[in-house]
């Protein structure tokens, strides 16, 4: 396989055996330099739990402009069987590349001793490449024949970054492999769905001292959906593992509790991790005695489910379903402070698989909308005669950024919050203006937005003789394009829909007075989105609304001049500016002269 580009001289191999590697870097003058170094192993992520690990070889003086060429074999365990998973779209140009699979002719077996028989592939290629399979007759073990899987592959371009991309897995080239038991994929995902569900029903299931647990917990409640709130706060108070931390059984063994074996032990050791806990929820919610399911989703934030890759690994997290007065509602009480009746937006506008009985079918599931996800900000300034500023910056998160500041509150103390905090509001403002102190209300009231509170002071704007432009809106004023790229090959991937809406309110003293301000404004793109902008003023004060807002998770290719055009409109909207007249000149400094802050 030969690659050329910008590279570094690290190039990671396989987590696997490696065998037979070869390799040489040919310099743009045309001299070769040997590969004659050993792999070598290099933990790419550890945790507790989990620690991953690569070979890794090193290509010798690469340098911008080499080709470099190299060759390696993995060979799994002879006791153990895996398909590969062929990654072809990386980060540098590949100018040639030949992959090969030699699958095993001895007779293997899943775990339920059944005969793998079926070999499949998903392939995401470029038009024209395609694999090539040979069966060789008696050429494998017992007489029976060698299978040969090829792809020869040739002037793939590099992986390009660019703003909001959809998950790697799902659009670079690449070849997803399946050996299986069953025949076929819809007999798959049936076999393996059912032992999900028994998996699921068996830690579930609620046991006498589960339900009266929840009886004590429902106590008073005369509605279902009155008697699930109830539940989910319960769960909700319990400690998340995934959040803190896991616990030795020597801990529980000397506290006298054993192994989290089911749903009622979650209850009692109250913790677990993320799918117990909602595990648990199920099981409560068939102990007040309604319908309750889990569900199986996939991370959006790294891929989106793939029906032909026959893989249960497709899934990460586990959901809940239940039937609430009637209506099937979708729940995630594993996300630790996730509010009654919404889910992660990574776990929204997917393909799951449900239980429905004792099979499985595979449900569209919706997330929430914009206004779920709502950032409110809202700036109270005083003027000063000098024109220095000082005041109120109050910001109210709702959704999908309220969760993401709580879980950031959960990897740390209240310091850090602040300090994350202060950086998140000083990348947006001004850097003439100074934030001097962090307030947070709400962090743990997982049901009621999160509230922030900074003070601020410094200068606003730029003095020009004895006039003093200030940014129509300041929470915009670092703000880069969007999308600074006129074409796009992939789709945009916003992640979850958002309203973002500003007011900011400065009032100036006698000495000031407004000479210019934008106009009123306001865009559309088609229907997924809308954007306003508004500056009222009076003679002591102007006031800037702008409220944005979009709709959609994934804009087409086809639809990104469009889009581009859209952003462009309002982004220059953004920046214009408001001009107030001094009947004095500008003052040397206006650093000593900041109004007090109300």
């Amino acid at each position: 396989m030969s690659t050329t580009g910008e590279l570094n001289d690290e190039t990671i191999g396989d987590d696997k055996n490696l065998a037979d590697i070869q390799g040489r870097t040919i310099h743009p003058d045309g001299t070769i330099i040997p590969f004659t170094g050993k792999p070598y192993l290099k933990v790419i992520e550890k945790s507790k739990e989990v620690k991953y690990q690569a070979k890794v070889f090193t290509l010798p003086d690469v340098t911008v402009g080499s080709i470099i060429e190299y060759r390696y074999a993995t060979r799994i365990n002879d006791h153990i069987y895996e398909a590969p998973d062929w990654i072809i779209q990386g980060d540098l140009y590949l100018k040639s590349g030949h992959y090969m699979w030699y699958p095993t002719s001895h007779p293997l077996v899943d775990n339920k001793q059944r005969l793998i028989n079926t070999i499949s592939w998903f392939p995401i290629l470029p038009k024209g490449a395609e694999i090539v399979h040979h069966e060789i007759p008696g050429m494998g073990a017992m007489g029976l024949p060698q299978y040969t899987y090829e792809l020869t592959i040739k002037d793939v371009p590099p992986l390009v970054e660019e703003e909001y991309m959809p998950p790697l897995g799902n659009y670079t080239f690449r070849v997803y492999w399946n050996m299986i038991s069953q025949h076929d994929g819809a007999e798959y995902w049936k076999d393996n769905g059912k032992d999900w569900v028994k998996a699921i029903n068996s830690f579930s299931n609620p046991n006498s001292d589960l339900k009266s647990a929840t009886q004590q917990i429902i106590a008073g409640a005369t509605t279902q959906d009155q008697k699930l709130r109830a539940i989910y706060a319960a769960v909700q108070k319990l400690e998340n593992t995934d959040y803190t931390r896991a616990h030795e059984q020597r801990e529980d063994k000397a506290n006298g509790l054993g192994k989290l074996s089911n749903a009622d032990d979650v209850f009692k050791h109250e913790r677990g991790d993320s799918e117990q806990i909602t595990e648990l929820f199920i099981g409560m919610a068939r102990a007040a005695g309604m319908t309750a399911d889990a569900v199986l989703v996939p991370d959006r934030s790294r891929h989106i489910f793939i029906s032909q890759w026959l893989n249960m690994r497709q899934f990460d997290d586990t959901i809940a379903v239940v039937n609430v007065d009637g209506k099937d509602r979708y729940f995630d009480p594993g996300e630790r402070y996730m509010p009654y009746g919404h889910i992660a937006w990574q776990h929204g506008f997917v393909t799951g698989l449900r239980q429905d009985g004792n099979d499985t079918q595979f449900p569209t599931i919706l997330g929430d909308g914009y206004k779920d996800n709502v950032v409110m900000r809202v700036a109270n300034l005083n003027m000063a005669p000098s024109g220095a500023i000082g005041g109120k910056i109050d910001m109210t998160y709702t959704g999908a950024s309220a969760l993401r500041w709580r879980h950031i509150a959960l990897r740390g103390d209240d310091e850090s919050l602040k300090h994350e905090l202060r950086t998140s509001l000083e990348a947006l403002i001004p850097h003439t203006l100074q934030v001097k102190d962090v307030t947070v209300s709400n962090i743990a009231d997982y049901e009621n937005p999160l509230h922030v509170s900074f003070q601020v002071e410094g200068s606003l704007g730029s003095w020009t003789g004895k006039r003093l432009v200030l940014p129509a809106d300041l929470f915009l004023a670092n703000h880069k394009a969007t999308f600074p790229h006129e074409k796009r090959d992939i789709a945009v991937d916003f992640h979850y829909p958002e309203q973002v809406r500003d007011a900011l309110r400065v009032n100036f003293p006698a000495n000031f007075s407004i000479e210019a301000a934008p106009s009123n404004a306001k865009f559309d793109f088609k229907q997924f989105a809308g954007y306003g902008m508004t500056v009222d003023s009076t003679a002591t004060n102007f006031t800037t609304r702008r409220d944005f807002a979009f709709g959609e998770i994934y804009i087409l290719p086809s639809e990104y001049t469009d889009l581009r055009n859209f952003y462009s409109k309002f982004e220059t909207n953004d920046q214009q500016s408001i001009v107030l007249k001094s009947t004095t000149a500008a003052p040397a400094t206006t650093a000593s002269s900041t109004p007090a802050s109300n």
